[in-house]
């Protein structure tokens, strides 16, 4: 099914894709490893660590940037095959266009599956490691994020947070709180929800571990500042005191600082679509609001598609290069064709959350016009 003439074409092809992915991908590193330069010196954040940083996140710029690269190194690869006239000499040898365009889409299927191997796997947990790397130099705050969720250090309780939804609601949180270098207090709760300046803790479960007793108490939702203050101390009478005002509200830590959340959350386009999916059955099921993140995981659905599209809308270039002059044009003709894109697939985004218009439409879209337009150049130069 891939013999030595796909071999070729698809070698032509991947070659100058990759190298101008590189060279895309170099470029948006420098100017990113420059905007991070101005927030060296904040708290301990060093030149070091926005190389770091930069480097971290060139898997989410391969990401991004690999549709357009794919259609640049489409076009620059099949048409020096075009200029050299090795497309002239196939069909002439008896290669059908058919056959060419059945190994730039074998060469467009293998591309698909590597970039949406990639979103799926190394970007995301690339931008978590990132984020953390940025935050821990720049707020000097212990926060750990790995496997376990995200490990947090407020006063002197230790918070761990299972996941956070986009509207910074908290799954699977848990306090643990330590006296004299003992552990006196530990608290678990399903969920927790920011309400003005105060989370709402629900289905907690408390257990105060003292030196001669251990006690326990389960809440269906408790505030997290009466917590703190029905539970300052270590004694069974705090626990059911609940008209403790001892500690006010200004010195309560807060459970975890919302700037914090929104420093550390990654981008919904920066999830994995298992991930999206997850957060949009959550979403639904406690009837909030999903679109947002119904159209990144459609976006995320559609973007290994989108390799595809791009190089079947070169190969009319190409082909139309061959019997007139003006190649130089048509590519550039090409190149904008990917820019449009990439551009009204961002505003066909955007209006989709501002016209309520369905997130499959909008990410599908722009997919199904360039495909279109790809079918109808390749059936009249071909």
């Amino acid at each position: 099914m891939f013999g030595i003439l796909d071999r070729y074409i698809g070698r032509s092809i991947l070659l100058t894709s990759l190298l101008v992915l590189m060279t895309l991908v170099a470029l948006a590193s420098i100017f990113a490893f420059i905007s991070e330069l101005d927030d060296v010196g904040k708290g301990s954040y060093s030149v070091t660590d926005a190389a770091q940083y930069v480097f971290l996140t060139i898997p989410g710029q391969a990401y991004m940037l690999f549709s357009p690269a794919v259609l640049l190194g489409s076009l620059l690869g099949l048409g020096a095959l075009a200029s050299n006239s090795e497309l002239t000499v196939m069909r002439a040898a008896g290669v059908s266009s058919g056959r060419i365009i059945r190994a730039v889409v074998m060469t467009g299927v293998g591309l698909m599956l590597l970039i949406a191997l990639l979103g799926e796997t190394i970007m995301p947990r690339a931008e978590q490691i990132a984020e953390e790397l940025r935050l821990t130099a720049l707020e000097k705050q212990l926060s750990v994020k790995g496997s376990r969720g995200l490990w947090l250090k407020s006063a002197d309780q230790f918070v761990n947070v299972g996941t956070v939804m986009p509207d910074f609601t908290l799954l699977d949180v848990s306090v643990h709180r330590f006296e004299s270098n003992s552990l006196s207090m530990t608290m678990s709760a399903a969920r927790a929800r920011l309400l003005d300046d105060d989370w709402l803790l629900e289905d907690v479960k408390l257990t105060i571990l003292e030196p001669d007793e251990i006690s326990s108490e389960h809440l269906a939702s408790v505030a997290w500042k009466d917590f703190v203050r029905r539970n300052t101390g270590t004694s069974s009478e705090n626990v059911k005191n609940t008209d403790n005002e001892n500690v006010k509200d200004a010195d309560v830590p807060d459970l975890v600082s919302a700037d914090v959340l929104k420093s550390i959350s990654v981008s919904p386009e920066s999830l994995s679509a298992s991930n999206l999916h997850d957060q949009v059955q959550y979403l639904r099921a406690n009837q909030l609001d999903s679109r947002l993140i119904e159209l990144a995981f459609w976006v995320k659905i559609a973007s290994p598609l989108s390799t595809l599209v791009m190089l079947m809308l070169s190969l009319p270039f190409v082909f139309s290069s061959q019997r007139s002059g003006g190649a130089g044009q048509k590519i550039f003709i090409g190149i904008m064709l990917g820019i449009i894109y990439v551009l009204l697939n961002k505003l066909l985004t955007q209006l989709a959350l501002a016209n309520g218009l369905s997130p499959l439409l909008s990410a599908a879209l722009p997919l199904l016009v360039f495909l279109l337009i790809a079918l109808i150049g390749i059936k009249r130069t071909s």
